[in-house]
């Protein structure tokens, strides 16, 4: 062969492998591009489900909120020393009153006649609806443990001219001590008794110290459980004051862990005789189940029920 045809050969050759080079090259980048806008499509689906998730959660706000100042009404309100969420003490001395009271004896015992608990003073009265849920923590109680050594040593003081500067004077407190075969000692709420703490909220009770159970109503035992688990701690006094930083226009929402929707809120005290509640109402005027307690000291708390609206409608279908 010339020279001049290995020349030839020899440049074809070069020319080929040039191309495959370039071949090469073009899916490279081909491929490199394909996953960059795969990686950009599945970034911006992130960010995408993200925003969508943001804007959920602010509709469902925007969606609650809505629903209870929709439809609503006012309710005035004269006294803040109202309630079951007074303040009692040397500065706000109980101004209220007490309402619908009985004696204890009654309440001692269950349904067929079996004894609950003792008291020291069985004829000491106090708030019915108080009583009847201590009644009812009263029976879970024993049933959960077999003991009926729950001891009630007082509820609400009978002297009119002492000073109402302790909570015990709105009568929906009960001090607890332990009758052991007639050996009184100390409730400190441990071992067995441990039940009462860890579940009196179910039935509206808080309890003050190691030793004192004081009803403040489901609905706002809720709301301190409710607490307790965004933002570990809390008790009476935490929620009196946070829930001042609610408002009837942007309320707490909170769900009882019996699945019952509550919206809770706080109204000043106005300068007036009377202070104007706003109170939620649904489409037909009628009322949501609403929860009103002065604070004995600068407004009022309100607690609604939300989840009465299936039932509502329901009702009213069978109508």
């Amino acid at each position: 062969m010339s020279d001049f045809n290995r020349i030839k050969v020899y440049k074809y050759k070069n020319i080929a492998a040039a191309l495959a080079v370039m071949l090469l090259a073009l899916v490279a980048l081909s491929t490199s591009c394909g996953n960059s806008a795969s990686g950009k499509k599945a970034n911006s689906n992130k960010s995408d489900t993200a925003e969508s998730s943001v804007v959920a959660e602010d509709n469902k706000d925007s969606v609650r909120s809505s629903r209870l100042t929709k439809n609503y009404k006012y309710k005035e309100m004269k006294n803040v020393g109202e309630g079951l969420l007074v303040q009692v003490d040397n500065a706000h001395p109980f101004s209220g009153t007490v309402g619908d009271t009985e004696p204890l004896y009654s309440y001692l015992f269950g349904k067929d006649g079996s004894m609950l608990m003792a008291a020291a003073y069985p004829n000491d009265e106090a708030r019915t609806e108080m009583l009847i849920q201590l009644n009812n923590l009263a029976v879970d109680f024993k049933g959960y443990c077999g003991l009926d050594t729950l001891m009630i040593t007082s509820l609400m003081p009978d002297d009119e001219s002492s000073a109402k500067t302790d909570e015990t004077c709105i009568g929906s407190c009960a001090d607890l001590m332990l009758n052991l075969n007639g050996e009184y000692k100390e409730f400190t709420g441990t071992e067995d008794y441990a039940w009462i703490p860890n579940n009196c909220y179910k039935y509206g009770f808080v309890m003050r110290g190691t030793d004192r159970l004081r009803y403040i109503g489901k609905e706002a035992a809720a709301c301190i459980r409710d607490m307790c688990k965004a933002d570990g701690p809390a008790d009476l006094d935490t929620m009196l004051a946070d829930i001042k930083d609610y408002t009837f226009e942007k309320p707490l929402y909170f769900t009882a862990d019996n699945g019952l929707e509550y919206a809770g809120y706080f109204v000043p005290l106005s300068d007036g005789a009377t202070t104007s509640i706003p109170v939620p109402t649904r489409a037909d005027e009628s009322e949501y189940k609403t929860f009103i307690s002065g604070n004995n000291v600068d407004g009022y708390i309100v607690f609604a029920d939300l989840s009465g609206e299936v039932e509502h409608n329901q009702d009213k279908d069978a109508e």
